[in-house]
């Protein structure tokens, strides 16, 4: 049987796939049509009951190491220990050694780090895996170092903005001290990782990139078997929404409190008050759902305000093209939790939608206030109140602003020329290696699966 010459680079997540993380497909899609040989290695199954159809087109396998969490298998436990036991026997001074980093680390221990670690070496080697980048710098990086110090496959970092900020500064200091090369979605993080680096890993800033093929005005684009047979403005959750002639404002992310949703609430019973007619649709799903609701109730705006629910990527296209306004209220958490460039954000730019969001993070390297967009202080619905009252009375700012933001997505944020930045490094990487490991027999414990086999 031949072997592919094309280098194996692995790709490894803390879950794939992921309705919250279409960034990362697009990403490994456009790796995949650039000519990378890639194989995802995937730190836990998707608990998630929506998946977007873009998710079929992956070639790449998926191999799902076994784990200890978030629930006990005594499967995976007997799959995890044998794999481990055998590393022990091949090697154990080397084992030792490693075992000892795990328990010297400043942060806390999981045994499952250690265990799944342990799995992912032999599985790269298994697979002749010459590199392996890594999404994510908490848990997954964690994982990753720790599996290089079994088999010393180089590994690199794509570090986000929870990641960053969640992480102890001297573990993720470590972490990226053992990488061949970081990346980071936006200026404002890398500025923060050159400020708490002690190494001269290379820290690259990369933005996340948008497949801009897919999110254009053509009302002929959509794939109508990819949609839901439902009315694109009806919900599961709650009324529909109402036709056409009243401005939509749209706000799409995940239900945690770094979105800052309670002040779009807050600035929607303003409007409401005032006698403004909008509507407002959220798009999301997430821990803090109920919440909102409640608050919705409370505040009297249920007939201005609909929690739409999950979409898919396609569905979410056809309410981009309704919109009039997007809003995301983003704020950053007394824990320190904050978004980088919500990908939302590009999404709606580059549908020519207006945007309103707030000035943290690295949002002000996508959107120029009053230019291309509108920022606001962050937990100010006051203010937010005011800039949507402008938008919704003023339709040729609407548009202009739209047609400027489209041109930024267009001018900095393309997919192409962004996952090509991302592709050369890794084949500088792998250039710059030792020699490709050699396939070894293992277990067929160490097979990987298709997605179809697995979703």
């Amino acid at each position: 049987m031949s072997i592919n010459r094309k280098p194996v680079i692995g790709f490894l997540l803390k879950t794939f796939p992921k309705l919250s993380e279409t960034f990362i497909l697009n990403e490994i899609l456009e790796l995949e049509r650039q000519g990378l040989n890639l194989h995802i290695f995937s730190l836990r199954r998707p608990t998630d009951t929506q998946f977007h159809p873009a998710v079929s087109q992956v070639r790449a396998p998926v191999t799902y190491i076994p784990s200890l969490m978030p629930k006990y298998s005594r499967e995976d436990e007997e799959a995890l220990l044998a794999v481990n036991l055998e590393l022990l026997q091949q090697n154990p001074n080397g084992y030792l050694s490693n075992l000892n980093f795990y328990r010297d680390r400043s942060e806390d221990r999981q045994l499952n780090e250690l265990l799944q670690a342990g799995y992912l070496a032999m599985a790269m080697q298994k697979l002749g895996v010459t590199h392996l980048h890594v999404h994510f710098a908490n848990v997954p990086t964690a994982t990753a170092e720790l599996a290089k110090q079994f088999c010393q496959i180089p590994y690199s970092i794509t570090a986000h903005a929870k990641d960053i900020y969640l992480s102890e500064p001297e573990a993720l200091n470590r972490r990226m001290a053992s990488a061949e090369f970081v990346l980071t979605c936006t200026d404002y993080n890398r500025n923060y990782l050159e400020s708490i680096a002690t190494h001269n890993t290379p820290i690259h800033l990369a933005y996340h990139g948008l497949d801009l093929t897919r999110f254009r005005l053509e009302e002929d684009w959509i794939h109508q078997e990819t949609m839901s047979s439902a009315s694109p403005f009806s919900s599961p959750l709650s009324s529909p929404l109402p036709t056409s002639d009243t401005p939509l404002i749209l706000s799409v992310g995940r239900f945690c409190e770094k979105k800052g949703f309670p002040y779009l609430f807050e600035a929607c019973h303003s409007l409401k008050q005032k006698g403004l007619r909008f509507h407002c649709g959220i798009v999301g799903y997430g821990p803090l759902q109920e919440q909102f609701e409640r608050q919705i109730e409370d505040l009297g705006i249920a007939d201005v305000v609909t929690i739409i629910g999950q979409l898919t990527q396609d569905q979410l296209i056809e309410y981009y093209r309704q919109t009039d306004i997007f809003v995301l209220p983003c704020q950053v958490t007394e824990d320190g939790d904050r978004d980088g460039i919500p990908n939302v954000l590009l999404e709606a730019m580059a549908m020519r939608a207006p945007v309103i969001s707030t000035d943290i993070s690295g949002i002000s390297e996508l959107i120029t206030s009053n230019q291309n967009g509108i920022l606001v202080p962050e937990k100010d619905p006051h203010a937010l109140s005011i800039e949507l009252e402008r938008l919704l009375q003023q339709p040729q700012l609407r548009a202009l602003l739209g047609q400027a933001g489209q041109w930024k997505v267009h001018q900095d944020f393309a997919l192409e020329a962004n996952v090509k930045q991302v592709k050369d490094l890794l084949l500088q990487s792998i250039r710059q290696s030792s020699p490709t490991p050699q396939q070894s027999d293992l277990a067929d414990v160490l097979q990987p699966k298709t997605l179809a086999q697995v979703l």
